[in-house]
């Protein structure tokens, strides 16, 4: 059989920072061509901005955490692709990553035990 999973990678298009609420004097930081993936769940000290609108744009999936994480592994996948489509469109609207989905492939086989 086969089967179809979803996750959404996100390219960042320029240099850009977030501060962190941990430290005054520490940031999150993205360099243009750095590659993150959606998980909604994550929360990675490195991915803590804290509250409110002006500190995460992407305050939608989480009030305080930025919906990325560095690692491929922990991406969020999906079984309906029009749901990573739906996040990958609000991630493009803010501009500063280029949300794409990417499909990975499984062929597996069942048998009765």
């Amino acid at each position: 059989m086969n089967k179809s999973l979803y996750f959404i990678e996100c390219t960042a298009n320029s240099d850009f920072k977030f501060k962190t609420c941990w430290d005054n004097e520490q940031f999150t930081e993205f360099h243009k061509g750095d590659v993150v993936y959606f998980n909604p769940k994550a929360s990675a000290n490195e991915m803590y901005v804290g509250y409110g609108k002006e500190k995460n744009p992407y305050r939608y999936w989480s009030s305080c955490y930025l919906p990325f994480t560095r690692q491929k592994r922990f991406a969020k996948k999906w079984q309906i692709k029009e749901y990573a489509d739906r996040n990958a469109e609000y991630v493009n609207e803010k501009g500063q990553f280029n949300a794409v989905v990417k499909e990975i492939k499984l062929t597996y086989t069942e048998e009765e035990l």
